[in-house]
């Protein structure tokens, strides 16, 4: 019996940011096969979704039928691993306005790599509305379009993102400060 072959990198040892990031690019990765082998996968992982959620749900349901057990759930929804393993099988339900942080959460590194500065400013319904910052940290409008398509399509019941206008300057030059002619 030979040993089973690793193919990327070793997700017991991965952090949990990492592993979200990893799990990306593969989807990514997925969607370049060719539509048989997709569709075969896309089933796959459906099914095993659907095994893990009714494991997730039956102990769900065990838990809360003991005092401890309920504790002990609430508890451990403060952990982002387990949190985001409840969500990710419809067990339990976010507000879209934290969907939506933690998307932008998720996609941190990517901003302050290329040196681009955004913030969420409200959800309302089905449209989330971010503000990126102007000068030196504003990014193209073809990235700004990539960066809000991301958080749409990761944010379940999200129909559009929209750029909210940015906020006038309030910077105030006092004329009694410009100077015309050589230095003093």
């Amino acid at each position: 019996m030979t040993a089973p072959t690793t193919v990327g990198p070793a997700l017991d040892t991965m952090a949990f940011d990492d592993l979200a990031r990893h799990i990306d690019e593969l989807r990514g990765q997925v969607e370049h096969l060719p539509p048989a082998p997709r569709e075969l996968l896309a089933q796959t992982l459906e099914a095993i979704g659907e095994f893990n959620r009714r494991g997730l749900v039956a102990l769900v349901h065990r838990l809360r039928e003991d005092a401890r057990g309920g504790e002990l759930l609430y508890e451990s929804v403060d952990d982002p691993e387990v949190m985001a393993l409840l969500v990710a099988h419809g067990i339990v339900r976010t507000d879209r306005t934290i969907d939506v942080l933690r998307v932008v959460e998720q996609i941190r590194p990517y901003l302050v790599t290329s040196s681009i500065e955004m913030t969420v400013e409200a959800v309302r319904g089905d449209v989330a509305y971010v503000r990126f910052a102007t000068g030196c940290s504003a990014p193209d409008q073809a990235t700004k379009d990539e960066i809000m398509g991301v958080i749409r399509q990761r944010v379940p019941g999200l129909s559009r993102v929209e750029e909210v206008a940015p906020e006038p300057s309030t910077a105030f030059v006092s004329l009694d400060t410009l100077r015309v002619g050589p230095p003093a």
